[in-house]
């Protein structure tokens, strides 16, 4: 059975609006160059934004900035009255390091929850942001009544953007689990072990139906498109029509993730 985030969506939708008419929130979108998937991922935040009152500001630089330049153009936004959250659009060009331009942000701004300062909170189990994609991933599994605690779990990717993080968040609500990665030997094992199995590698199709029981849940946090431009996740639809319950790409969990940024904009200043 395919699953969708639509429902999802709009409930945090309508919590965020509802917030956002008593408290001025404004998000400040960082993009450097002008790659396509980055476009149209903006655009879907602009859009939400429009609907809910949110005003959203894109800041868009050329691919050449350098690293330093970038920093000082982001340091101005932190100290920005009128911008209550800030996210930086990736990929960043080659020539910048991710983890640098990611922490120059003011923790206090960061909508993405990705700072080392929010991330340690995750670790300690304070409350706080949380990553956005793993926050879609739990709220979909909740949404569909897909028991959690005890819940032998298994994570493809160990990213620390959606793998890593979400291993915490899902131990916070005390799974089993495990996360997986290039180097992990008898993979197949253990994805076939595992009540849920989040799918989160980048490589399309990658999970097949001969690896997946017939009662496992899948998410698919993977997005891939193909030369036609078609968006496919990293489950294959056979291993998707095996499952008892699959995540459908796209329609699932990079629905609910918008959402959920917007949610994290709520919490920020708290």
């Amino acid at each position: 059975m395919l699953i969708y985030g639509k429902e999802v969506r709009e409930a945090t939708k309508e919590k965020v609006k509802r917030i956002a008419q008593n408290k001025p929130l404004s998000l400040a979108v960082v993009q450097v160059g002008d790659e396509a998937a980055s476009g149209a991922y903006i655009n879907g935040m602009k859009n939400f934004g429009q609907d809910i009152g949110i005003p959203v500001t894109v800041f868009n630089y050329p691919a050449t900035i350098s690293e330093a330049e970038l920093i000082r153009e982001i340091k101005k936004l932190n100290q920005s009255p009128q911008i209550t959250g800030i996210m930086i659009q990736k990929p960043l060009p080659a020539h910048m390091r991710d983890d640098v331009v990611v922490n120059s942000l003011d923790y206090r701004k960061d909508v993405e929850g990705i700072h080392n300062f929010n991330l340690g909170k995750i670790i300690n189990r304070e409350a706080g942001v949380r990553p956005s994609t793993p926050k879609a991933v739990i709220s979909m599994l909740k949404a569909h009544n897909v028991p959690l605690e005890g819940a032998r779990v298994t994570i493809l990717g160990r990213s620390s953007i959606l793998g890593s993080p979400l291993a915490l968040m899902l131990m916070a609500e005390n799974a089993t689990v495990t996360v997986c990665h290039t180097r992990t030997r008898n993979l197949i094992d253990e994805i076939r072990r595992a009540d849920i199995v989040v799918a989160a590698m980048g490589q399309m199709n990658f999970v097949t139906a001969d690896m997946v029981r017939e009662d496992t849940v899948i998410i698919d946090a993977g997005i891939n498109f193909d030369e036609n431009g078609k968006m496919f996740g990293d489950v294959h639809a056979e291993a998707k029509q095996k499952a008892k319950m699959a995540s459908a790409v796209p329609g699932g969990i990079g629905v609910i993730t918008v959402a959920e940024l917007f949610d994290n904009l709520t919490l920020l200043g708290e």
